[in-house]
């Protein structure tokens, strides 16, 4: 999210981002994954992220702590974790994961820090899922520190993202009105051939000495042949089981043993190869990995590289990520896409300016907002 804001430095100054780094909740005596976002954040926004969990972190301490005063504050974001909302999994629909609560847990920061703007994101279920009264306790909270609200559901690629990506964002204005609607629809939807057609030729676990961002993991001997037999643009492991060319004794060497369990048309993602002229499926945390969707490149035999899933994500194209090669996809696929905060962030640029967002035209004049992210994980 906070990659967007930062397109507009000339109106936003980032002074401070909290972030845990926590990848995935740990098993037993396994530490949890980090995700190393933190040095990632740093290296491309220049600001030092405080790793804490917002659940215990103070906010009068935080506030203090950055030197805020009360009401100095014009934007803060929060984007709480989606996977306890996520109809995805399975277990939401039986249980209310405890990271949900802080949506609700925002408005302790509204509160102390009372920006004129909060900015957030999450999973269309935040709004219309099972869990949707942390979402309205939120409102209610804000509705009572006297905040309009705007909240909706997008489908991003009408806004320019060249990907599937449904998702709520919100945004609270602080004695105001609200004005329009923060994002504006494209003609046509930019397409997979539009954003990474024009990247190098590279191989799988090789990484291109003009860029080493565009790097993809190496595969083993069996799932580079699963992958070579799928069609290119936009095959899947269904059209290896559906080939009549194909031994079955072949079948069973390339696909694995559930493959030959599921219903006819279940997971057609997975092993998937994205189409040119089609927008790419959502990126998720999980994308580092071919398995786990579609995510092979339209033809050549490897998992899309950092470098390709990032800007499918709405990087810039110059944005660099710290950590393993995991941790990379892990940021992009948590990731709010920069190129989407970046027309909130400028929306937020026109209600400051008194401007009417539906202009087509506007001109901009200098206006330094204190920004602060929280959740950015």
């Amino acid at each position: 999210m906070s990659a967007g804001f930062y397109r507009y430095q000339d109106y936003f100054q980032i002074v401070g981002a909290v972030d845990l780094e926590v990848a995935k909740p740990g098993r037993g005596k396994h530490k949890a994954a980090s995700t190393r976002c933190n040095a990632t954040y740093f290296r491309n926004i220049g600001v030092k992220p405080k790793n804490a969990d917002l659940t215990t972190l103070n906010p009068q301490t935080y506030r203090e702590e950055l030197g805020l005063n009360k009401g100095s504050l014009e934007v803060l974001i929060a984007c709480p974790p989606c996977t306890g909302f996520s109809q995805k999994n399975a277990k939401n629909h039986l249980v209310d994961d405890p990271r949900n609560r802080l949506v609700t847990h925002t408005a302790a920061f509204v509160e102390e820090f009372l920006p004129e703007f909060l900015v957030m994101e999450n999973v269309k279920e935040l709004l219309r899922g099972k869990h949707q009264h942390h979402f309205q306790l939120l409102c209610d909270k804000l509705e009572n520190l006297n905040y309009s609200i705007y909240a909706d559901i997008h489908e991003l690629s009408n806004y320019g993202l060249p990907q599937r990506r449904e998702r709520v964002l919100l945004i609270a204005r602080r004695d105001h009105g609200l004005i329009g609607y923060p994002l504006k629809k494209e003609q046509r939807k930019k397409t997979v051939w539009d954003t990474i057609a024009h990247l190098p030729v590279v191989n799988s676990g090789e990484t291109h000495p003009c860029d080493p961002m565009h790097v993809s993991p190496g595969m083993t001997t069996i799932v580079k042949s699963r992958l070579q037999a799928i069609p290119k643009d936009g095959g899947s492991w269904g059209d290896i089981m559906n080939n009549p060319n194909i031994s079955n004794e072949e079948k069973h060497r390339l696909l694995i043993p559930s493959m030959f369990r599921a219903r006819p048309g279940s997971f057609p993602d997975v092993y998937g190869r994205l189409k040119w002229h089609s927008v790419a499926p959502t990126i998720t945390r999980e994308c580092g990995h071919i398995g786990n969707g579609r995510y092979a490149h339209p033809e050549q035999d490897r998992l899309l590289t950092v470098r390709e899933m990032a800007l499918l994500q709405g990087f810039p194209p110059d944005y660099f990520f710290e950590g393993s090669l995991a941790a990379k996809y892990n940021q992009i696929g948590d990731a709010v896409p920069p190129s989407i905060s970046a027309q909130i962030a400028q929306h937020i640029i026109q209600l400051k300016l008194n401007q009417n967002p539906f202009q087509e035209s506007f001109q901009l004049t200098p206006l330094i907002a204190r920004q602060l992210n929280l959740f950015e994980a």
